[in-house]
């Protein structure tokens, strides 16, 4: 089934197409009693040059269905996964694919932002430092939470209804309430830090909602960290987080 989707997916233009990564929409499809949602297919490809080491470990195809359904089963809104394949040519890996359900009609957050009217940006800031203070208190470090990687539905009856967390091949997985808060900066820091797309106020409203549910990190603000020693924790962190086993 797999393989099939994969091939009747290639026949039709790809969303999007860059040199390791290719995504594409596939309608619903009925035949007699079966039906198939709306899939969206994501096909990671490796390159040559790196084919002896990525087949040594999890596909991230793998790791992000794990990491979604994980989520999914944990009541957080994700794009819920329905499989993933592997293609591999003896030993080597050469690319894996991830089917996701479709979640309808959505816009990334950062357009999501730019388009919402007066009000309307506020609330969905809001609803997001709820979700993020909720994927945190579930034990869940995303490791990959940037404005672009949220999706904004079109029609939903509340704002936190709207939001929906994606691209998830780096999740990993503590105890309920026991997520380090080294982790809990590092998400934010990559979600509202001094490079991302919400204004001071858009990154005021969305901490505040973070800290509403029970006050946590006093005086802590992602806008002051910077971009480049952002990166180096994050490798650290969580090459930490998987040697100590937090993949799902």
């Amino acid at each position: 089934m797999a393989f099939a989707l994969w091939q009747e997916a290639q026949a039709g233009e790809a969303r999007k197409d860059e040199a390791e990564t290719r995504i594409w929409f596939v309608p619903a499809m009925e035949d007699g009693a079966a039906r198939r949602p709306p899939l969206f297919l994501k096909e990671y490809r490796i390159l040559p040059h790196r084919r002896w080491m990525a087949s040594w470990v999890r596909s991230r195809s793998g790791r992000e269905f794990r990491g979604l359904e994980a989520m999914r089963q944990a009541g957080l809104p994700v794009a819920p996964p329905c499989f993933f394949a592997e293609l591999r040519r003896g030993f080597w890996l050469h690319s894996s694919l991830l089917a996701t359900a479709s979640l309808g009609e959505v816009t990334p957050l950062p357009q999501g932002l730019q388009n919402a009217p007066a009000g309307e940006g506020d609330e969905l800031c809001h609803a997001l430092g709820g979700l993020v203070r909720q994927l945190h208190d579930q034990g869940f470090g995303h490791f990959r939470l940037q404005a672009k990687n949220i999706m904004v539905r079109g029609e939903a009856s509340s704002a936190a209804a709207r939001l929906a967390l994606i691209d998830a091949p780096y999740t990993c997985q503590w105890q309920a309430g026991a997520l380090p808060e080294r982790i809990r900066r590092l998400d934010l820091v990559d979600l509202c830090g001094a490079h991302a797309v919400f204004s001071e106020a858009q990154r005021s409203t969305l901490m505040a909602a973070y800290r509403f549910s029970g006050e946590i990190l006093p005086g802590f603000d992602p806008g002051k960290r910077g971009r480049l020693p952002q990166k180096f924790r994050r490798i650290a962190y969580y090459l930490l987080a998987i040697w100590s086993g937090r993949r799902p």
